[in-house]
């Protein structure tokens, strides 16, 4: 194509006004969003008192083994400080949720891709938790006696089953808790986004 044929494409185009959404559909969307940003809140200070309590039952609790009690802890914190980056990332969507003006379906569109990239941080982060939780189970087979007495090829099964156990219940819990505070909501922003195009 030439140059004096794209011009008279791009002149044909009317791009001087985006689509506008009526005020109808805008509290259709309020709706979910606000149920989004009540729920990221809860699951919010969740965390953190979930966190604060695991901290001190350990700092509390009386253990005989000292090291064990220094590695617990170790990993505690370290989970800590990568909850810490995912609710970072967290906190930008819903600052986002509430700032967002949905007078046009670009905007729509722009939020349904925030939720996608959320929502591949969502499974990120329970993903991030597998060293965690191979970390515990040594811990676990390495001070509590009646693990540690195990050994050979009953080691590794009972190791790798409580591994592989641990993971997809973590996954499934993972999965069941994001569609339940979260995916249907997302769902129905999208379906009113797909309905305005």
């Amino acid at each position: 194509m030439e140059l004096d044929q794209l011009k008279n494409i791009w002149d044909k185009e009317d791009v001087s006004e985006t689509p506008k959404i009526s005020l109808e559909k805008q509290k259709e969307i309020h709706l979910p969003l606000e149920k989004i940003r009540k729920n990221m809140r809860q699951e919010f200070w969740w965390t953190v008192v979930m966190f604060l309590l695991i901290i001190l039952f350990f700092v509390l609790k009386d253990m005989h083994i000292f090291r064990f009690k220094v590695y617990v802890i170790t990993l505690v914190s370290a989970q800590m400080l990568v909850t810490s980056f995912y609710f970072f990332k967290f906190f930008n969507l819903y600052q986002n949720l509430t700032t967002v003006d949905f007078n046009t379906v670009e905007n729509l569109r722009d939020l349904s891709y925030q939720f996608k990239l959320n929502e591949q941080y969502y499974l990120s982060f329970y993903i991030s938790f597998v060293p965690f939780v191979v970390a515990e189970m040594l811990l676990m087979f390495e001070f509590i006696p009646n693990l540690k007495n195990i050994g050979g090829a009953e080691f590794i099964v009972t190791f790798l089953g409580l591994c592989i156990f641990t993971l997809l219940l973590l996954y499934f819990i993972g999965t069941w808790w994001f569609k339940r505070l979260y995916g249907k909501y997302i769902s129905q922003i999208t379906q009113i986004t797909a309905n305005l195009k």
